[in-house]
């Protein structure tokens, strides 16, 4: 039974806690100061089989008590059906070895179960003499120790420390069955159970305790107006659950919750307690830290016994140790350094005169609070969100800073702390930290999935989420339920000053984020290059590096933001083709295979992270360098610009300055791809002389130059890139255009044909295309231009007409027949022809 019962609620529970559970474990795991790593990911491990090691039965009690008097007899009956609420728990422990350190971590995780009691449940009591009997009604749990060991073959790549072990210890706890629970208590001994009203073991004392202050540690107290033992731990009163397991080993004084409530809040600092469980508590800051040894200098005293649900509950007691708490842990007679806590974790010192700086005082030592190393270990090294701080040292002082997520955000003013929440009593709030320890906190960027949004003057900016060191802005509440942040995202958000939330990259994660746009229509992505890469499945997903994990590392953002990302993977990039050894380079958005490993590194691609892409993905990229780039012959001096698809050399740095090159960024190209390169300006370009206001279009390989603004828009260029060529690149262009090219007037509909570098227009569609030209790009002229181009056939042309095979040679302005034709025969409509005279 038990074994299937672990079965149904492991099930049920799994999916909820255990996954759940070790995902989000991972930024709280305490760590060594020699090795600031978080633990490996499970799913990367290879897992031993669960074994069932401790296994026990516990109560929770949902009614009652009814006290049975000594020697009466009670019959209680359930009457009616209600919904309980039973808490069914995961813990989660965790540990790994290695060489040189020991890391634990331990997450509890709750969640509730609803539990529908029975009606007519009835039990019968009897109380023995000199006994009172109390009779609960409530649900019946289990609780049990599974362990199961983590084989760390693969989980520990990249490491520098040799993983020797990887263990899980978990927890479980969940509801079998209800009913009920009888407690018998000898006259002289308290009550038990969840807190509550209870019957003092004794009557009260005449004359109640009027002030907690100055009472023992041990003393048991009575409340007689809210019916409640409390016990003396450090100097507070700690609320008891329970007189089990010797709790109330004494007789309780009287007195009210007043008294109780004017006490203090927490023990004070290095008292000690120990709960039902055995384990032995120090407190620093208010806060029970639970020691793994008392061995000297460790100092445990004699420490009260108290409920474990005082503990758990932390009944005045702190969940975190309060700010500015010295503290050191100790082990083996060896010593951590010592620690300020900040923000519920703990800063360590490099030397006493840090902490002299941060205003503890010449006389430090004396306020140091000893635990062991465990405990010491398990604050924790990064502040809570909010904490405000101040780097100090050596006279000097930092900005103010507050922390989101681990990471510091500084402020420029005081203004911008008290708009960002703190009030105009933000100084009282910050807490004074070494300067280096200030610097070492990761600045300006919160980690991924971290919620901020901006506010300066009382106007917000966008809520935004971190996703690969950059900032993705939401527009609407729905947006950021559908990233994954629930409901209640409201809460998670962190304010910061607008000015830092600008600071912060705007929309194109860091090269290889996994993304995905919400939605489900969306392709999962990798940004590389900064440019998304899509995927057209998972296979690709793995062929290009992320694992069969993939799917653990997608990052969910907007459909509306996945879509803004460009798709262009930037100059500079250095990419793999998928299962082949084929790299490039991505130069002027073009990608450039090397054809050796000598080639990349001479284009300086050696030092550069590798992106493997999916084959489909490399094979769709264009070879065609874009306009504007910049470049340099790999191994040589030798510089160009790309102008319209060529190659356009410059012959002296004063060439390339002149044409607004010298700031661009310098891309290497093999000498082989600078070499293949063509240096014809294509067609349709628009450039501009170097140094002066002269504008022109390349058509048909000649410069056609502008004598106006007007000239140049009204022939389309007007909104086309300036590309700037040199002087001498400029003045060595050719004027006449070549045969072949078709041509438009501006501002008509007159098209024509250039051949034997005269114009040849066409009177209809049907002329153009007989004579070959309906295939050709058009290209518009200014009208001067076109008014200006001569109508007389060069010397040596060769035509003829579409409807006929007869070739003619043009000389002198006459055409001649011939027989033996050599060369480019060009179609000229018949009526174009026959205005020639034969000669």
């Amino acid at each position: 039974m038990l074994r299937q019962r672990l079965q149904s609620v492991l099930s049920a529970l799994t999916g909820i806690l255990v996954v759940g559970g070790l995902v989000a474990m991972t930024p709280q795991v305490a760590q060594a100061d020699e090795l600031p790593l978080p633990l490996p990911s499970p799913n990367s491990c290879t897992p031993g089989p669960w074994y069932l090691t401790q296994h026990y039965e516990e109560f929770a009690p949902a009614d009652g008590p009814w006290r049975v008097a000594p020697g009466d007899n009670l019959e209680v009956t359930v009457t009616k059906s209600r919904t309980i609420e039973v808490g069914a728990q995961l813990t989660v422990g965790v540990s790994a070895e290695w060489a040189v350190a020991k890391v634990n971590a331990e997450l509890g995780i709750s969640t509730r179960v609803s539990w529908q009691s029975s009606v007519g449940l009835k039990t019968n009591t009897n109380s023995p003499a000199h006994e009172v009997t109390h009779v609960y009604y409530g649900v019946f749990t289990e609780r049990v120790l599974m362990e199961r060991k983590w084989y760390p073959a693969g989980c520990n790549k990249g490491w520098p420390y040799d993983l020797r072990s990887f263990q899980t210890a978990m927890w479980v706890q969940f509801p079998k069955a209800e009913g009920f629970k009888k407690v018998s208590v000898a006259l002289g001994r308290g009550g038990m159970g969840i807190p509550g009203t209870t019957n003092p073991p004794v009557p009260p004392q005449p004359q109640p305790v009027t002030s907690v202050h100055g009472l023992a540690d041990g003393t048991l107290l009575h409340t007689t107006d809210t019916k409640r033992i409390y016990k003396m731990v450090g100097g507070a009163p700690v609320w008891q659950a329970t007189c089990d397991s010797g709790i109330c080993d004494s007789q309780p004084r009287p007195t009210y919750q007043s008294v109780i409530d004017a006490g203090p809040k927490t023990p004070r600092n290095g008292s000690s307690a120990i709960d039902q469980r055995g384990r032995i508590y120090i407190y620093v800051g208010g806060a029970p830290l639970h020691q793994s040894h008392c061995n000297s200098p460790v100092n445990c005293g004699r420490p009260p016994k108290i409920s474990d649900w005082s503990i758990d509950a932390r009944d005045h007691m702190n969940l975190v140790p309060a700010d500015g708490n010295l503290v050191q842990g100790w082990n083996a007679g060896n010593a951590t350094p010592v620690a300020q806590t900040v923000g519920g974790a703990r800063l360590n010192f490099a030397s006493p005169q840090e902490v002299i700086d941060t205003g503890f005082g010449t006389d430090w030592p004396s306020k140091v609070v000893i635990v062991s190393d465990y405990s010491f270990n398990n604050l924790g090294t990064i502040p809570a969100d909010g904490t405000l701080v101040q780097g100090t040292g050596g006279g000097a002082s930092t900005p103010v800073a507050m922390f989101v997520a681990g990471s510091r955000i500084n402020f420029a003013t005081p203004e911008e702390v008290v708009e960002t929440g703190y009030g105009t009593n933000w100084r009282d709030k910050v807490r004074a930290i070494p300067s280096r320890a200030f610097n070492e906190f990761r600045a300006d960027i919160p980690p991924d999935g971290s919620l901020i949004q901006g506010v300066a003057n009382g106007v917000p900016t966008p809520v935004a989420m971190l996703l690969g060191g950059a900032r993705v802005n939401f527009a609407s509440p729905q947006e950021v339920i559908d990233s994954g942040f629930g409901t209640d995202w409201a809460s998670k958000v962190r304010t910061v000053p607008t000015r830092a939330f600008n600071m912060i990259r705007a929309d194109v994660p860091d090269d290889g984020t996994l993304i995905q746009g919400t939605g489900g229509s969306s392709p999962v992505a990798a940004i590389i290059g900064g440019a998304r890469v899509n995927f057209a499945s998972p296979q690709e997903v793995i062929d290009s590096g992320f694992g069969t994990d993939w799917a653990t590392k997608v990052r969910a953002l907007p459909a509306r933001a996945f879509s803004l990302i460009p798709d262009r993977i930037a100059d500079g990039t250095r990419v793999k083709k998928a299962g082949a050894t084929s790299q490039a380079g991505i130069v002027g958005g073009a990608k450039v295979p090397f054809a050796s490993m000598d080639e990349l590194i001479a284009c300086g691609f050696g030092d550069k992270r590798m992106w493997t892409i999916p084959d489909r993905v490399w094979d769709a990229l264009t070879t065609k360098i874009a306009d504007g780039t910049r470049l340099k012959k790999a191994g040589w001096s030798s510089e160009a610009a790309v102008v319209g698809g060529a190659r356009v050399d410059f012959y002296t740095e004063a060439e390339r300055n002149d044409a607004g090159d010298g700031g661009v960024t310098l891309q290497y190209v093999p000498a082989r791809v600078w070499d293949a390169m063509t240096t014809r300006i294509a067609d349709g370009t628009r450039i501009a002389k170097s140094g002066w206001s002269s504008e022109a279009a390349v058509v048909g390989g000649a410069r056609v130059d502008f004598s106006t603004e007007a000239e140049r828009n009204d022939a389309g260029y007007g909104t086309k890139p300036r590309q700037v060529v040199p002087v001498r690149v400029w003045d060595a262009l050719p004027l006449r255009i070549a045969d072949g090219t078709r041509v438009k007037k501006a501002g008509a509909t007159s098209q024509a044909g250039i051949v034997g570098g005269a114009k040849v227009p066409f009177a209809s569609m049907d002329e153009l295309i007989a004579s070959g030209f309906g295939d050709k790009p058009m290209w518009t002229i200014p009208d001067r231009v076109w008014d200006a181009l001569p109508t007389r056939f060069a010397d040596g042309t060769l035509l003829k007409a579409p409807d006929s095979s007869t070739v003619w040679r043009m000389l002198d302005g006459k055409r001649a027949e011939i027989t033996d034709p050599s060369g480019t025969v060009w179609v000229v409509p018949r009526r174009i022809l026959d205005a020639v005279p034969q000669g």
